[in-house]
């Protein structure tokens, strides 16, 4: 890979990158997120883990939770209704996935 292409591709990251921040709270779409910054779904994955260090989905699925977190600490909403918030179709997805990435359940969550 040469330096021009090194760079188009840590820019389409950096463009991927805004794009998941700003949207969060919608569903990962590996074939729509590859599309956007016009890479395969292979090459969105091979680029990104190597920019990013973890693969999309799993950066995407961090995100969600980091926001979940921002809006409880906020205190204005409910476990239930900040995992809908955030994407999740129910509680128990939430917090399975929740504990995955933080290693504790949204109860036992404090700020």
């Amino acid at each position: 890979m040469n330096k021009m292409e090194n760079d188009r591709d840590r820019h389409a990251i950096e463009r991927l990158l805004s794009y998941m921040h700003d949207h969060c709270t919608e569903p990962f779409d590996a074939k729509k997120h590859a599309s956007m910054i016009f890479f395969s779904e292979s090459k969105l994955n091979k680029v990104f883990k190597l920019y990013v260090g973890v693969g999309p989905g799993a950066y995407f699925r961090r995100l969600r939770i980091q926001k979940a977190m921002e809006l409880y600490q906020q205190g204005i909403k409910s476990w239930t209704e900040v995992s809908h918030i955030v994407g999740y179709a129910d509680l128990p997805s939430f917090s399975k996935a929740f504990k995955k990435i933080t290693g504790t359940t949204p109860n036992s969550f404090t700020s």
